[in-house]
């Protein structure tokens, strides 16, 4: 086979898969910063469920410090939310039982990187509830 018929065959090639190569990157980087986000979110809603189960005293513990410390990581609320968009009205504290506590975050919407930059280059419409993420902890109260 005549190699002058052949040069720029790979090149060709590779220009045809570099944008479903580059998607593939884009998509494996958004679903990773959507799992670290939810894995912080869980874990900010587990302190603040400690928080409350550990102080179980009379008066109850001030469920504004337990919120601060699912938004902010800390008790004050000063500072940077854990993971970007959380507030404190996405912060639920129940007592459904009298021996349990739990702290729920809810509709927190989580925000591509690149924004609508893939919905609109693909052609696709997103539900956004789809990528609404939600993280609960149920805690017994310290005896």
């Amino acid at each position: 086979m005549n190699n002058l018929k052949q040069k720029g065959a790979s090149t060709v090639e590779f220009a045809m898969l570099l944008p479903l190569l580059l998607l593939l990157v884009v998509m494996v980087s958004e679903f990773g910063v959507m799992f670290y986000r939810l894995n912080a979110v869980t874990k900010s809603v587990q302190v603040a469920a400690r928080y409350l189960s550990d102080n179980n005293t009379t008066p109850p513990p001030d469920k504004a410090t337990a919120r601060n410390l699912a938004v902010y990581g800390k008790t004050t609320s000063t500072g940077t939310p854990v993971v970007p968009g959380l507030t404190a009205a996405n912060i639920v504290i129940t007592n459904p039982i009298a021996q349990h506590v739990q702290v729920e975050v809810v509709n927190y919407k989580h925000d591509f990187i690149l924004g609508n930059t893939l919905n609109s280059l693909a052609g696709m419409v997103i539900d956004p509830s789809i990528l609404t993420l939600r993280a609960s902890s149920v805690m017994r109260f310290a005896q």
